[in-house]
């Protein structure tokens, strides 16, 4: 089983015909940033459209026993989800509508402060809304919707992890006291009380190779990667560490200037650089062989690396995609 627990490529057969050369089972596929309802709706709607088109190569993720029949066929199953709580809108009920679209995980927030909660950009002095932010995680675990704080701040994190009554999802960060402050957006990272506390409500943990977030930056080797996992088993355990590389291919600038700055900056707030390359061994997945290969090397078990190359968001899956039994 090989899951990737984060992805933002730009749709195209390219990239399915990529993910399948490379084995991958599911991808976890961002639809949203910033959008609003109906923008996401439409984004929504091209993914299914383009599921249909590309039935070869790919099929829905909604549930657990999709990706297992996606590995069993021989294609990769594709669970939707946003990087942001922009398209609910502050409103709940959108929240139960989307999932019947098919949307399985959303992230509290995106960098920034929202009624959530707050980004990683902001400071720490921000956590979950008492309000909203509370009743939103209350709904999602009702329908059936994972809750990821991968780019939520300290607090928000630890707020969020507190107040969901199901396992939440890291799904693409690294563990900060690894990775150190030198890296582009050590902010992103995570700390290791979040860490720790995302594996003590049942949850997993995605780590990249995203160059700006990784070890060594733009220098990460795939040896390197795997001390990072090491490291993060040693310190969570097994059965809370997965991949989630947060790659990204085919966007153009104006696409990245959206995600860093939507409509609420004339500029980034962060200073970022301009694009950055993945490392030459992922080579947009098919790097996820060497990683397993290095494992088995260094020791893990082939069961151990089952767990972390797919089987443990497997796991989180087959409860967190389904609603909630009525009180």
């Amino acid at each position: 089983m090989l899951v990737d627990a984060l992805q933002f490529v730009k749709p195209s057969r390219e990239r399915f015909e990529e993910w399948h050369a490379a084995g991958i089972n599911a991808i976890h596929a961002t639809v949203a940033i910033w959008e609003d309802s109906t923008e996401t709706m439409r984004e929504v709607g091209r993914w299914q459209r383009l599921l249909a088109e590309n039935a070869d190569l790919l099929c829905e993720g909604r549930s657990a026993d999709d990706i297992r029949r996606a590995k069993e066929q021989g294609r990769t199953a594709v669970v939707l989800g946003f990087q942001n709580s922009s398209p609910f809108e502050d409103d709940l009920d959108l929240v139960g509508a989307f999932h019947q679209a098919g949307v399985r995980i959303a992230q509290l927030t995106y960098n920034t402060q929202n009624s959530a909660g707050a980004g990683c950009w902001e400071g720490e002095d921000a956590g979950l809304s008492r309000t909203y932010g509370i009743n939103l995680i209350r709904e999602m675990n009702q329908v059936g919707m994972v809750v990821d704080i991968s780019h939520c701040n300290e607090r928000t994190s630890l707020e969020a992890i507190a107040a969901s009554e199901r396992p939440v999802a890291v799904t693409h960060a690294n563990p900060r006291a690894f990775v150190g402050e030198d890296v582009e957006l050590a902010l992103r990272n995570k700390s290791d009380t979040v860490l720790k506390q995302t594996a003590e409500s049942g949850g997993v943990v995605g780590l990249s190779m995203y160059p700006r977030i990784a070890p060594d930056g733009v220098g990460c080797t795939v040896d390197r990667f795997c001390d990072m996992v090491a490291y993060t088993v040693d310190l969570i355990g097994i059965e809370h560490v997965g991949l989630g590389s947060d790659y990204y291919a085919g966007h153009g600038d104006e696409e990245l200037h959206w995600w860093r700055q939507g409509r609420w900056s004339r500029s980034p707030m962060v200073p970022i650089s301009g694009p950055v390359e993945f490392p030459d061994w992922f080579a947009g997945g098919l790097g996820y062989t060497a990683v397993r290969e290095r494992l088995l090397e260094r020791g893990f078990t082939a069961a151990e690396v089952e767990r972390i190359s797919g089987g443990n968001w497997v796991d989180l899956f087959e409860d967190g995609f389904t609603a909630a039994s009525p009180a």
